[in-house]
């Protein structure tokens, strides 16, 4: 007996459902691709999975594959051995690759200044290597250990006073004494005891000698003369010298401009070189007298009077005034700077110069401090004050301002120093901070 059509039109194997056919009892199913029939015996259910392994198996089992792993890791490590070269040979090292960076340029130290002292306070300024700058010549000494100090003619660079060449100023006993040099011509003349020599401007070579009857005074250019030097002696056998030949000829009477001045109760200092374009006078007698100004020394240039003193009465406190070409009422005169007047040196300034269009001054302070001013000519407006590292202030008279082609140079026995003559700033020096 035939058993009854399912109602429901479904798979027995994945319940997918399909469409029933009349008369047909075996199908196949288009989802699951099982074949079944609805007149047999009913489909019987998936196999139940297969129980774990008895724990003795599974020993058995965890044995063999530890044996298994340890077999795999030796035949890697002989792999590696084998690979490697060994065990004595270290694995490489793998290194990063360098990047290139830009060299550093070379670090140069600068040239530390020769342990000379500056001897001479009149400088010759001429271009001795064509470099558009002034360079300076002039008498040194250096220390050479114990006491003994080597005198010597040096030149040295306008830029940065690094020495161009050397001569010795004597082979003699007074090779001591202070040296006067001069430049014509382009030959340099330099004094002796009881000489002159010629030299070679660019590199110091001596190229004459003339004797002399007695100590060299003086060297002077005659005004408008462009091959001669005027040498004043002592015992007044003066001398007028070729530099183009190295000889000379008696000249008993100073050429205009070249007379020394006579000592006398006006000499400012008798240190002060009289070559010196800017002449000094003590004096209280300026071109006409200010109200609580007391003059001590007058300086003179291009017409112009440079007054230098103190206020009186009263406590002293240092002053300037400045007089125009033929007027006798100051221009403008009042302190000599615009420190704080109880810090002031309560005595009369003692060296001023002239320029064309400022006046300098050196003071100093109560607590000794050296210091220079500049201020305009015509209106005495302070360009500025700076200190200058100058030690022994009291030897303040003894200092020399020479202002040229925009630069002020401070002279004085062992030292000179540059400054720029627009701002004060200190450009170099020779014989200091090199102690």
């Amino acid at each position: 007996m035939a058993r009854p059509v399912p109602r429901a039109s479904r798979c027995p194997h994945c319940n997918a459902p399909f469409t029933l056919q009349a008369t047909k009892t075996h199908y196949v199913c288009g989802y699951c691709g099982q074949m079944f029939d609805l007149e047999g015996p009913p489909l019987a259910h998936p196999a139940p999975r297969a129980p774990p392994p008895a724990p003795a198996n599974r020993q058995a089992l965890m044995v063999v594959m530890g044996v298994v792993v340890m077999l795999v890791l030796g035949a890697t490590g002989a792999v590696f051995v084998l690979a490697t070269g060994g065990p004595d040979t270290p694995p490489p090292t793998r290194r990063p690759t360098p990047v290139a960076r830009p060299a550093a340029p070379p670090v140069i130290p600068e040239p530390r200044p020769e342990p000379i002292q500056w001897t001479e306070d009149a400088p010759s300024f001429v271009d001795v290597n064509a470099d558009g700058t002034e360079d300076i010549i002039g008498h040194v000494t250096r220390h050479e250990g114990g006491s003994g100090f080597r005198h010597f003619i040096a030149a040295f660079d306008g830029r940065t006073l690094q020495k161009l060449w050397e001569s010795l100023p004597s082979e003699g006993p007074d090779a001591s004494s202070r040296t006067k040099v001069i430049a014509q011509n382009g030959r340099l003349v330099m004094s002796e005891q009881r000489a002159v020599n010629l030299l070679e401007l660019e590199t110091g070579k001596r190229l004459g000698r003339v004797p002399l009857t007695d100590s060299p005074r003086r060297l002077c250019i005659p005004p408008g003369d462009t091959t001669s030097v005027w040498v004043e002696v002592v015992d007044h056998q003066h001398l007028l010298l070729d530099t183009r030949t190295a000889t000379a000829k008696p000249a008993p009477r100073a050429p205009e401009g070249c007379a020394t001045p006579p000592l006398s109760p006006q000499t400012c200092d008798m240190s002060r070189p009289p070559s010196h374009p800017t002449t000094c006078e003590r004096s209280s007698y300026p071109p006409s007298d200010i109200r609580g100004f007391s003059t001590k020394y007058l300086y003179r240039s291009g017409g112009y009077t440079l007054a230098l003193g103190t206020r009186w009465p009263g406590t002293q406190v240092p002053m300037v005034a400045l007089f125009a070409p033929g007027d006798r009422k100051p221009r403008w005169h009042g302190l000599v700077s615009e420190q704080d007047p109880l810090l002031l040196h309560d005595q009369a300034p003692e060296v001023g110069e002239l320029s064309k269009d400022a006046v300098y001054v050196l003071y100093a302070m109560q607590k000794g401090d050296l210091r220079l001013v500049r201020r305009d000519l015509n209106t005495g407006d302070i360009a500025w004050d700076v200190p200058l590292p100058l030690p022994d202030p009291m030897a303040i008279r003894t200092t020399v301002l020479w202002v040229r082609n925009g630069r002020v140079y401070v002279t004085r026995w062992g030292y000179l120093l540059v400054l720029d003559a627009a701002t004060g700033n200190r450009i170099s020096g020779i014989g200091i901070g090199q102690e």
